[in-house]
């Protein structure tokens, strides 16, 4: 069906690279159970071969040069993938490279050799790919409304590598892009992995924003998701960025519900801590846990079906029972989502997204909400990204990178080589249409209809929902999309989980799913509309 390969797309875009997600793929089929929106995630993670950026931004005079470049008309972002980390957590199936727990030293002290040689080699890989899209590029800058350094585990990343990527990114001459001047600079942080010298060389470099791997405040469920870290780590790391940043720290923090052990009661107690903390924490974003083949909970959970004490693991020829603590029922997990959202809201937190939450001044007004992540949500977001298995969305084409670190190397080799051979002479030299071509796969081309799918699913991911109006005025979709798209909305209506806003001056005005019951089953209200959709 035509929605199935959106879905597989929007599994692979950015804010889907946690081994947690939000209750749109998990909740309305049950806890840890993978439902229709990323049914077959690993398959998108295909080799494809970057496009120069013509390719990416034709023009609409079927070739010719616009006035303005599309660069010059259109804010992006950036995400950069570190890939490190002290180790593979249980549930965790991504593109990352565990180090060891002593990260880039060893207990004694002395440097990591084996971690010092790979992170020249995957900084050089960065930098190449930097390369790659300013030669490829207009000859303005391209502008950014943020960066996002995300991984992994970037705070693992030694402070010279983060450096030069961020001043090839746009401080250098030759940097493809231009920081607006509101832009958003963030980088994951994990608790236990940086000092006060770490965090205030990040302040130099230009991050005014943190997102701290939290994930629990409770030292139990840390050991059972298999984190390094402990809750006095968190304490120590939230204090050290009140000394950096102030009291008015920008920081954001993760957690998850529904893992093995929670329990209802322990939930409220760790959304009362993380409000409680001080600087306050400006932005919260909770995941919904879910198991993944592979993974070590996918060897005890058998992938989110086993929920009893007892865990049966075969290790070659030997059998073993270990005892884990058994998993939260989906009635349990809808529970610890209504609730998050009852109790942060009352806290001033808004709830923008489904698995998203900003605090807002009650003075002021103003909310925190995370400017990355909103390009993800909107109707034409775009963003570069780079690094192994990193996904970009540029004029309608999402693309991952390799997966494999000796992948994503081998790669991007052989991408520099080319870009030098086809793009020193002239930037739009049509010969690198041929390499592109032959990598890629007929079953990835993106239709319009691939498009309007991709809409709607990350606009009702939002508390404002999604503009009948526009898709109604978009040539390529029109009334009869808009149609189709209130046809499977009604589930939503009759069940009161969504409601549709006519405003004046408005024809079909905006449809949006109820904050929580809404959100709770919108796998199943959005699987509706696909239906529809895919039958117009």
């Amino acid at each position: 069906m035509a929605w199935t390969s959106v879905i597989l797309a929007l599994s692979s875009m950015p804010w889907a690279t946690h081994s947690f997600h939000s209750p749109m793929t998990s909740l309305a089929v049950g806890a840890g159970v993978t439902s229709i929106a990323n049914p077959m995630r690993r398959n998108m993670y295909k080799t494809r071969f970057l496009p120069s950026l013509n390719e990416l931004h034709p023009t609409s005079d079927g070739g010719k040069e616009n006035d303005k470049s599309i660069e010059d008309q259109v804010d992006f972002g950036l995400y950069v993938h570190i890939p490190f980390c002290r180790r593979r957590c249980n549930y965790c199936d991504f593109a990352i490279v565990p180090i060891g727990i002593q990260g880039p030293r060893r207990t004694d002290g002395v440097s990591n050799s084996g971690f010092q040689k790979m992170n020249q080699e995957y900084t050089r890989a960065l930098l190449d790919e930097i390369f790659v899209i300013a030669s490829s590029s207009s000859s303005s800058k391209i502008p950014l409304r943020s960066i996002y350094f995300g991984g992994g585990t970037p705070s693992l990343a030694p402070l010279s590598t983060l450096r030069e990527i961020m001043h090839a990114i746009f401080v250098s001459e030759s940097s493809p892009f231009r920081l607006k001047q509101d832009a958003e600079v963030t980088i994951e942080m994990d608790p236990g992995t940086f000092d006060l010298q770490t965090l205030t060389a990040v302040k130099e470099m230009g991050f005014n924003r943190i997102s701290l791997g939290v994930q629990s405040l409770d030292d139990a469920i840390l050991i059972s998701l298999g984190r390094v870290h402990r809750s006095s780590d968190v304490y120590q790391s939230i204090d050290m960025i009140r000394q950096v940043y102030g009291e008015d720290a920008n920081y954001s923090i993760d957690l998850i519900s529904g893992v093995p052990g929670l329990t209802l009661a322990g939930w409220t107690e760790t959304l009362s801590k993380a409000v409680s903390l001080r600087p306050r924490p400006l932005h919260i974003s909770l995941y919904d846990l879910q198991v993944e083949k592979g993974t070590a909970f996918g060897k005890w959970y058998d992938n989110g079906n086993t929920r009893d004490d007892d865990v049966v693991i075969a290790v070659g020829s030997n059998t073993t029972s270990f005892r884990h603590a058994a998993l939260p029922s989906a009635e349990e997990c809808a529970w610890m989502y209504r609730y998050a959202s009852g109790y942060l809201r009352s806290k001033n937190y808004d709830h923008y997204e489904i698995s998203s939450y900003a605090y807002a001044n009650s003075t002021s007004g103003e909310s925190h909400r995370s400017k990355h992540n909103q390009i993800y949500w909107e109707m034409n977001g775009q963003w570069y990204a780079i690094g192994v298995g990193a996904t970009s969305n540029l004029n309608g084409v999402r693309f991952a990178r390799p997966r494999a670190l000796a992948d994503y190397l081998s790669w991007i080799n052989d991408l520099k080589q080319q870009c030098t051979k086809h793009s020193e002479k002239d930037a739009t030299d049509s010969s690198w249409k041929p390499w592109l071509s032959s990598c890629m796969e007929s079953d990835e081309n993106s239709t319009e209809e691939d498009k309007l799918l991709d809409i709607i699913m990350t606009r009702l991911r939002t508390s404002e929902g999604l503009d009948l109006d526009w898709i109604a005025n978009q040539a390529k979709f029109g009334q009869s999309r808009v149609d189709a798209i209130l046809r499977g909305f009604e589930l939503a209506l009759e069940l009161d989980l969504g409601e549709r806003i006519i405003g004046p001056g408005r024809k079909f005005g905006f449809i949006r799913l109820r904050d929580p019951n809404g959100f709770l089953f919108s796998n199943n209200i959005i699987s509706n509309i696909f239906i529809e959709t895919d039958s117009t």
